[in-house]
Parts: C-alpha cells; structure tokens; sequence
C-alpha cells in the first residue's frame, strides 16, 4: 500500500481533543479496559474518561501507591 492508497479519517476530533469528549454518548457497560501507563498524564485522563463511560479499568502499575494517589476517585 502506498501513500496514495490512503485515505484521510475524518473522525471530527482534533489534537485539542479531550479524552472525555471522545467518548461522550459511548456507553462501555460490561466493558473491560487496561490503560498501561494509567497513573499519569494522558493515562490518568484516559483512565477517568473510560471508568465515566461505565467501562471497567485496570490500570497495570509498578508504584502503587502512586497509581491509587492518582486514581483516587476513578
């Protein structure tokens, strides 16, 4: 496949995008989801942003009293 064969994705999100606004309306019930590196920047982000949606979070930590600092609340 070259260059030429691909095809731009218009998703309507933009690198000003937010975790949150990505996936308002989405419904993750019953759903499971690891975010490795989830105690931190965009992780912790993404991670508060899939437990809002209802999706159940695993978040693989080495330090963890600083994941469950980071998570308070998720």
């Amino acid at each position: 496949m070259g260059a030429a064969d691909q095809k731009l994705i218009n998703s309507g999100f933009s690198a000003k995008s937010t975790a949150a606004e990505v996936v308002r309306g989405v419904d993750l019930s019953g759903k499971s989801a690891i975010v490795t590196g989830g105690y931190s920047g965009i992780g912790v982000e993404t991670a508060r942003a899939l437990a809002s949606a209802g999706a159940e979070v695993m978040v693989p930590a080495r330090d963890v009293a600083k994941a469950k600092a980071a998570l308070a609340g998720v």
